[in-house]
C-alpha cells in the first residue's frame, strides 16, 4: 500500500462535511445522466462521525450518515445528507466526545470510566432502504431508525409497532417483490442462537414469522432467502477469555473479545419461511466465514447460494482500524486474504454441499437485480480490487455472468488513490440483464467524492456520466429507488 494510498484512505475514512443540500447542474457532469435513470435515486449510508473528542471510533460505532443522490431531470443532480438523529449522536455531538461504549470503541484511554453501561449505541450506520412511506437506516444490534423519504429528517427508532422493541434486528433487510414482502431477522446470542424471521407487508403489517435455534454462539450480519429457505452462514464464533474478562473490566472491547471457531466445518442453516419443519444444516467443502450473501434461488429441487466467503477472519481491523489513537491503515485488509465469491450449490434433502468460485478476484458488496431476490437473476455486481491476491479496500467495480459462466468478467478499475464503494444495479425495466451500475469513489487526496455511472454491459469502457461532488465519508450499504 503506497503512502498516497494510506493518505488518501484517511482522508476519505475521516471526513465529515455535516449537512448538506447542493445541486450539481448538468454542465458539471462529465457525460451525461442516461435518461432511463433520471427521476430516481441512489441512496447510501455509512460512519460520517468517526473522530469524536480526540479519539477515532471504529468504522462500525461511527455516527449515521446519510445520502440522497436524486437524479434530476434535467440531467442534474441534487445531494442531501444528514446525520440519523440517533440519541447517540444527539447526546455525542451535544458534549463533543465520545459517552457510549460501542461494539468496538471505548469512551476513555482509562478502564475505570468504560466500566459505566448507559444506553446502547445505536449509531444506525450500516444500510438504508426504502419500505412504505419511510427509509429504514438499519444499524446490527438494534432496531432501524425511520427517516422521512424526501427531506431525511428522523423520525426515531422503528420497531413496527412493537414487534422488535428492545431485540437486535440485523441491519441487513431483504424484500422479497415477488410477494411484496420485507424481510427482519432478530438475532439473541447465547450458547444456541436464537433467530426471528419476520415478513410485513406493503403496509409495514407483520404477514409471517419463522423461528429457529441453533447450537453455538454465531457470528450473523447477512442472510440469503428464496421462496421456501431464509439461508444463514454457521460463523461459529468462540469466546477469547482474557479479552472478555478486560473488556468486563473497561480495558477492552466487545468486538475483541471474540474470534471465528476455525476448528469447526463450514456451513450453511436453512430455515423454513414457513416456520414449520426442522432447519435443515449443510456442511460445505472447507472452513468459510460468510458476511455478505449475493442471491439464492431454488432450481429443480436444489438451493443455490452466492456466497462472499473469507477462508479466515480476524476481528478488530476492519476497514484498517489501527485503535483510538492511530490513522487507519488500509493495509490491513491485505492480511487476511481476499473473500471468494462462491455459488454453493445444495442438492435435494443433501446435507452437504458442492461449491465453485465465480471468479479469481476477491469480491464484496454482492448486488443485482433487485426485484430478483429469492429468483434467478442474470449477473452478479460487486467490489473488488484489480490486484487478485486483495479485495479491500476496493479500487474495481466487477460484474460476473452468472448464466455464461465462460464469459470473462468485466472490470473497471479507478486511479490509484481512489477508492470503490458498493456499487448499485439499476435494471432496464425492460430488459432484466440490462441498465446501470452506480458506484460512489472516494479521493482523498484531490478532497473530492465522484457518482459514477456505468453501462452495466460495459464496465470496462468506464462510466458514462461522472457527477463530481464534495469529500464525502467512506459508506458501507445503500440502495436504488427507481423513478417514480
Amino acid at each position: 500500500m503506497t503512502a498516497a494510498r494510506t493518505t488518501s484512505w484517511n482522508v476519505a475514512m475521516g471526513a465529515s462535511p455535516g449537512p448538506l443540500d447542493l445541486t450539481v447542474p448538468p454542465s458539471h457532469v462529465d457525460g451525461q445522466i442516461p435518461t432511463a435513470l433520471r427521476g430516481g435515486r441512489a441512496l447510501s449510508n455509512g460512519p460520517g462521525w468517526t473522530h469524536i473528542g480526540g479519539r477515532m471510533a471504529h468504522p462500525f460505532d461511527g455516527h449515521g450518515y446519510v445520502r440522497s443522490f436524486e437524479l434530476q431531470p434535467d440531467g442534474g443532480v441534487r445531494l442531501r445528507a444528514e446525520f440519523v438523529q440517533t440519541p447517540s449522536y444527539v447526546a455525542e455531538r451535544q458534549a463533543g466526545r465520545l459517552l457510549h461504549r460501542g461494539l468496538a470503541t471505548n469512551v476513555s484511554a482509562r478502564f475505570w470510566e468504560n466500566i459505566r453501561f448507559g444506553p446502547r449505541r445505536n449509531v444506525a450506520n450500516t444500510t438504508i432502504t426504502r419500505w412504505g412511506d419511510q427509509l429504514l437506516a438499519g444499524w446490527e444490534a438494534g432496531a432501524p431508525h425511520g427517516l422521512d423519504p424526501v427531506t431525511l429528517e428522523t423520525r426515531g427508532e422503528e420497531d413496527f409497532g412493537g414487534i422488535i422493541t428492545g431485540q437486535a434486528t440485523l441491519a441487513h433487510m431483504h424484500k422479497d417483490h415477488q410477494q411484496g414482502r420485507l424481510t427482519l431477522c432478530s438475532v439473541a446470542p447465547g450458547r444456541r442462537t436464537s433467530f426471528t424471521f419476520r415478513e410485513l407487508d406493503g403496509d409495514e403489517q407483520l404477514v409471517a414469522t419463522a423461528h429457529a435455534e441453533i447450537d453455538g454462539t454465531l457470528f450473523t450480519h447477512d442472510y440469503a432467502l428464496t421462496p421456501s429457505w431464509y439461508v444463514l452462514g454457521g460463523n461459529p464464533l468462540r469466546l477469547k477469555g482474557g479479552e472478555l474478562a478486560k473488556t468486563l473490566m473497561g480495558a477492552g472491547t466487545m468486538l475483541g473479545s471474540v474470534e471465528p471457531d476455525a476448528r469447526r466445518p463450514g456451513v450453511l442453516h436453512l430455515v423454513p419461511r414457513s416456520g414449520e419443519g426442522p432447519v435443515r444444516t449443510v456442511t460445505l467443502p472447507d472452513p468459510c466465514f460468510v458476511v455478505h450473501f449475493g442471491n439464492a434461488f431454488e432450481r429443480d429441487g436444489s438451493i443455490i447460494v452466492d456466497v462472499c466467503a473469507f477462508e479466515r477472519f480476524e476481528f478488530g481491523q476492519e476497514f484498517g482500524y489501527s485503535g483510538p489513537d492511530k490513522p487507519f491503515d488500509p493495509g490491513h485488509p491485505e492480511s487476511r486474504g481476499p473473500q471468494r465469491l462462491l455459488r454453493i450449490t445444495i442438492a435435494p434433502g443433501a446435507d452437504t454441499a458442492t461449491w465453485e468460485r465465480l471468479t479469481d478476484h476477491g469480491v464484496d458488496f454482492p448486488r443485482f437485480h433487485p426485484d430478483h431476490e429469492g429468483q434467478q437473476t442474470p449477473r452478479l455486481f460487486g467490489a473488488t480490487r484489480k490486484d487478485t491476491r486483495y479485495s479491500d479496500p476496493f479500487d474495481s467495480v466487477i460484474g460476473v455472468d452468472l448464466l455464461d459462466r465462460q464469459r470473462p468478467v468485466q472490470l473497471w478499475t479507478a486511479p490509484d488513490t481512489v477508492f470503490v464503494g458498493e456499487p448499485l444495479f439499476a435494471p432496464d425495466p425492460e430488459h432484466p440483464d440490462q441498465g446501470h451500475v452506480l458506484a460512489i469513489l472516494s479521493d482523498g487526496l484531490a478532497e473530492q467524492t465522484t457518482l459514477a455511472i456505468f453501462d452495466a454491459t460495459a464496465l470496462a469502457a468506464g462510466p458514462v456520466a461522472s457527477v463530481p461532488l464534495p469529500l464525502l465519508p467512506i459508506a458501507f450499504h445503500g440502495d436504488w429507488e427507481p423513478p417514480a
